[in-house]
């Protein structure tokens, strides 16, 4: 029985990671409540950048890879945004350059 139970727990992960940007309002606790959202969704945070803009609200730059959550980062920013005062979450990254003529 502890054997199955144990084996539930097990992920497997779905190599998905990337870069989030999330803008938070200057409350207390709210970088910790999106912290949290990221690793209880099934994800780590590798590396995690602060930035106060000039309105008082905070960029959040964090780099996260998939330990068995939702395939899908942009799942995982609708429910950052559902949070109390995030402004918002979006996937960052490199653009694809266009092409020259």
């Amino acid at each position: 029985m502890t054997e199955e139970l144990q084996r539930d727990k097990i992920f497997v992960p779905s190599g998905v990671s990337g870069k989030l940007k999330i803008v938070l309002h200057d409350v207390s606790g709210t970088l910790i409540r999106a912290l949290g959202t990221i690793e209880r969704r099934g994800y780590d945070y590798r590396d995690v950048h602060c930035t106060q803009r000039v309105d008082g609200d905070f960029d959040l730059l964090v780099a996260v890879e998939d330990t068995g959550g939702p395939n899908d980062l942009d799942t995982l920013c609708l429910q950052l945004e559902r949070l109390y005062n995030v402004v918002s979450a979006e996937k960052v990254g490199r653009r694809k350059r266009a092409e020259r003529a």
